[in-house]
């Protein structure tokens, strides 16, 4: 049988003869939501004023699926799980554990000799990393040009494999001042001032590392500079721009790979505070790709 989870130090499979089926604990791996922070959104200005002097998460929701081997050992793990207070849930294969309380039953199926079932614990509080050196992946990160305030997503063993047609797609205009009139066909527009709101991104990434270990460093790593205080900038490379940018939320985590190496598949969303589409500037520059600068030393030769 297989003892992969343990709740209050206590085997579910040896006493139960319940386990956590294939998959089933990837909720765990979910980075709380940001707890939605105040702004002012000004109808005369770019995007929105954000207050990430202090940013709060959120509590967390964790599904987690179950497979019993007796229709009692199911009734009596749900009855041992419905106990007041808190639990502490383990899963050995993860390397940590979590303080949950049962919130839901949102599945079960009962077969001839087994039940299916599935629980939602809830986070109450969950684990804030904190904020460390940059961690080691043990690998080879190939990097896909982008930068959290300056550091490479690379460095923490992230790879955004999906995101450039969100990226570059203009926020919504804001709406400005107008007016309908009984007696004419459509509206009265204030055509004469054009500002963007803000937009959400969300980038389809995986973070890779040699070992569990080293994956919770990175995890922990990336996860803290996301959420440290005040706007973040992001810069990519394809782009040549510099966003300000905060965190809102993580989502889809995927364990893909376990042992040699641990490969986990997410969804990141960020909040731009200011994004507006530019033309395309070209400057001269020399065979080996150096910008020339005028003789003064203070500026481009813009190509247009």
């Amino acid at each position: 049988m297989i003892d992969n989870c343990y709740i209050d130090g206590i085997s579910t499979q040896s006493r139960f003869g319940v386990w956590v089926t294939k998959g089933g604990y990837k909720d765990l791996l979910t980075f709380p939501a940001l707890a939605d922070p105040d702004k002012n959104d000004w109808p005369e200005e770019d995007g929105i004023e954000v207050d990430l002097s202090e940013p709060r998460l959120q509590e967390k929701e964790i599904t987690v699926s179950f497979l019993s081997d007796t229709h009692e050992g199911a009734t009596d793990f749900i009855a041992f799980v419905s106990e007041p207070g808190y639990h502490i849930l383990r899963v050995p294969s993860l390397g940590r554990e979590w303080q949950i309380r049962l919130s839901a039953q949102p599945a079960n199926k009962v077969f001839a000799s087994a039940t299916s079932f599935s629980i939602k614990f809830i986070q109450d509080v969950p684990v804030r990393p904190l904020a460390i050196a940059l961690p080691d992946p043990g690998l080879i990160i190939h990097d896909s040009g982008y930068k959290l305030d300056g550091v490479s997503f690379a460095d923490y063993g992230v790879v955004v494999d999906v995101a450039r047609s969100e990226l570059l797609k203009a926020p919504a205009a804001k709406q400005n001042l107008n007016r309908k009139v009984r007696t004419s066909d459509g509206q009265i527009y204030d055509a004469d001032h054009l500002v963007f709101g803000s937009k959400e991104v969300t980038f389809k990434c995986h973070l890779k590392a040699v070992s569990m270990s080293a994956f919770w460093q990175c995890y922990d790593s990336f996860f803290a500079a996301l959420i440290q205080p005040e706007e973040r900038q992001l810069h990519v490379a394809f782009t040549g721009g510099t966003y300000p940018c905060y965190y809102k939320k993580a989502s889809g985590f995927q364990l893909l790979g376990l042992r040699g190496p641990v490969i986990v598949e997410f969804s990141l969303t960020l909040v731009f505070t200011v994004f507006r589409i530019r033309e395309t500037e070209y400057f001269l520059a020399s065979e080996a790709g150096e910008y020339i600068i005028t003789e003064d030393g203070e500026f481009l030769i813009d190509m247009k």
